[in-house]
Formats: structure tokens, C-alpha cells, sequence
């Protein structure tokens, strides 16, 4: 069974919502539809490069003697 599609809200101020507006009528594409596949974009972003970041960290390493 599919887990259920989460809802998020957003205030814009209005001159970015006109914007908004008039870059999705140019793209043929409902806000909602923008909206979504944008921030799906940059969350898909941030979460691969912090697993990328998280992969070289280890390899860093620690230099010294280690004490306790």
C-alpha cells in the first residue's frame, strides 16, 4: 500500500506569485505541478550531495596519536 502524498503550504509576496504566475503559463504547467517537481528537484539535489559530502568525510580521516 502507497503512503499518502504529504500537503505543504507557502506564502509568496504578490509580485512573486505574478511572476510565478506568468512563468508557468509560459511553460503550459500548473503551479501545483511546478511547485512540486521544483522543490523534488532540490531536495533530490541536497540529500545527493550530502550523501557525497558524507562519503569523502571518512576518508579524511584523523592525524596524531590517538588519546584518550
Amino acid at each position: 500500500m502507497a503512503l499518502d502524498r504529504k500537503d505543504i503550504r507557502a506564502k509568496l509576496d504578490p509580485e512573486i506569485h505574478e511572476a510565478l504566475v506568468a512563468v508557468c503559463e509560459a511553460d503550459n504547467i500548473d503551479i501545483g505541478a511546478f511547485i512540486e517537481a521544483e522543490i523534488e528537484r532540490i531536495v533530490r539535489k541536497r540529500v545527493h550531495d550530502a550523501q557525497a559530502i558524507a562519503a569523502k568525510v571518512p576518508r579524511l580521516g584523523k592525524s596524531g596519536i590517538g588519546r584518550e
